[in-house]
């Protein structure tokens, strides 16, 4: 995704005003410290930034600021005053948008709505939510094209994400705003209008907190920022102040991903592997989708043009596709189609790797440790091999997902959008297992809503319209191009895109 760089908002007049405060809270979850000695101010009419590296504790500290949560130690306080609990907070105004959807898949837009939207009574509450919704999703996301009397089962991501901060934009008297990891799912263009609405918010008054590791919308939109480290913020900036290194720095984390390095793999390794043949092909369809042997493909468009379409087609094998017998996918959505949420991190990465763990049809618990503690050890996942997978924060329930994949002796590897809600540092260890699996003869087809993330593939196909409309390679893989590609122009054949 292209980087928002609009300037961050002026404050209200209103913006000296402390409306929440949290003095010295710590936060346990078993041996894990999740939260330790945490103070933080959020001001009316300014936007917070909160910014730090997976498993920092920043979701943690958002639940608890929006009482879902109570802390084990220290305090929150709304305007000077106490018990800061999940009614209180509805009470005054403070609603969050969860990183993690909280919609009910079989109710439908409406629905949802209804449930948290306290106006919605009566007799007309049916009514009276779809005008509430629709009013909103009009407002925020002009041209968003979502039917509210769907159920939202049926939406896109990105559909979902909008009816999510929707649904928390519709609460009366609203008075603060948490929004955690809002635009990951989002289109370039649906991000703008969010941002463009949180100014509005913020010059009316309401008070807000931005989680994100998109730093460029951060910087770009924020007054303050606060940086989280190991369940402490170690420093709050003014936006104007600082710049992505800085924050990268004070993160512990670097700010770019060694493309250089993680793509190379020599030219006689590369010529070896290739010899192999095709692992995966589709032609009849605008230009023609092949994957040899040991390549990274990426597939790039704007969001919802037919990426997932061909992914799930390669997975399913459907008619007309020739792929690889063995194959290991990673689902964008990991909550409804990805974790097994009662089992441990273990049993999650190790489920898809039955047959190579089994001897005569009997999994060996030795080899299953082995190959989970391996992985674990491998992505730095945090917690631990026997930790409940929803202990672990977003970015490392992620991890796991693609450890699962890898952990196979699966040919094609297939990633819808596998690293949103991941960090900058996360992100640069697993384009290095990308490319080191690549160098291995494993071939991997990703999708991705971030076209910066395509520099990483060997090749990439651009969509547009549920079509591929050109390929690239090489340098000609630059975001410039794909939006280019992905907006109009001439159809390029597999030949001219060479």
């Amino acid at each position: 995704m292209a980087s928002v760089t609009q300037s961050p908002p002026s404050a209200s007049p209103e913006a000296t005003q402390v409306v929440l405060t949290a003095q010295d809270v710590s936060k346990r979850y078993g041996s894990t410290t999740a939260l330790a000695g945490i103070d933080v101010t959020v001001r009316a009419g300014e936007i917070l930034g909160l910014v730090g590296h997976n498993g920092a504790g920043k979701s943690t500290l958002m639940r608890v600021l929006a009482g879902r949560e109570q802390p084990d130690a220290g305090s929150v306080s709304w305007r000077g005053g106490a018990a800061w609990n999940q009614s209180a907070a509805a009470r005054a105004g403070v609603r969050m948008v969860y990183q993690e959807l909280a919609l009910c898949p079989d109710l439908t837009v409406a629905e949802n709505i209804a449930l948290s939207d306290r106006g919605a009574r009566g007799l007309a509450w049916r009514r009276t939510a779809e005008r509430h919704v629709a009013e909103k999703l009009d407002h925020v996301f002009p041209g968003h094209g979502i039917a509210i009397v769907r159920r939202t089962s049926d939406l896109t991501m990105a559909q979902r994400q909008m009816v999510e901060i929707a649904r928390a934009l519709c609460t009366p008297d609203l008075a603060m705003l948490i929004l955690d990891e809002p635009t990951e799912s989002l289109s370039v263009d649906a991000t703008a209008q969010l941002y463009a609405h949180l100014r509005e918010l913020a010059a009316s008054g309401v008070a807000m907190v931005l989680i994100s590791h998109r730093m460029q919308e951060v910087l770009a939109n924020a007054d303050r920022i606060a940086v989280m480290k190991d369940g402490r913020i170690v420093d709050t900036v003014a936006a104007r102040a600082t710049s992505e290194q800085a924050l990268l720095s004070t993160m512990g984390g670097e700010v770019h991903a060694d493309t250089a390095t993680v793509r190379r793999v020599s030219a006689t390794e590369r010529a070896d592997i290739r010899q192999g043949g095709t692992v995966a092909r589709i032609t009849g369809e605008g230009v023609p989708f092949v994957v040899q042997p040991g390549e990274i493909v990426g597939l790039a468009g704007l969001a919802g043009h037919g990426q997932d379409v061909l992914l799930r087609r390669l997975w399913t094998s459907a008619r007309g596709v020739t792929v690889a017998k063995r194959r290991a996918y990673v689902p964008g959505d990991r909550q409804t189609s990805g974790i097994f949420p009662l089992w441990s991190v273990a049993e999650n990465l190790t489920v898809s790797a039955s047959r190579q763990l089994s001897s005569g049809g009997v999994i060996r618990s030795g080899r299953k440790r082995a190959l989970a503690d391996e992985w674990v050890q491998r992505l730095s996942v945090k917690g631990g091999a026997r930790a409940p997978i929803t202990s672990l924060s977003g970015g490392n329930q992620q991890k796991v997902l693609v450890a699962r994949a890898f952990a196979t002796d699966a040919a094609l590897v297939l990633l819808d959008d596998p690293f949103r809600g991941v960090d900058v540092a996360t992100k640069n260890e697993l384009y290095a297992l990308m490319r080191v699996e690549a160098s291995r003869g494993r071939s991997i087809v990703w999708y991705s809503t971030e076209n910066g993330e395509m520099a990483h593939c060997d090749r990439v196909y651009v969509f547009r319209s549920g079509r591929i409309v050109s390929q690239l390679a090489d340098d000609d893989i630059t975001e410039d191009r794909i939006i280019a590609d992905s907006f109009g122009g001439d159809d390029r054949t597999q030949e001219d895109a060479r």
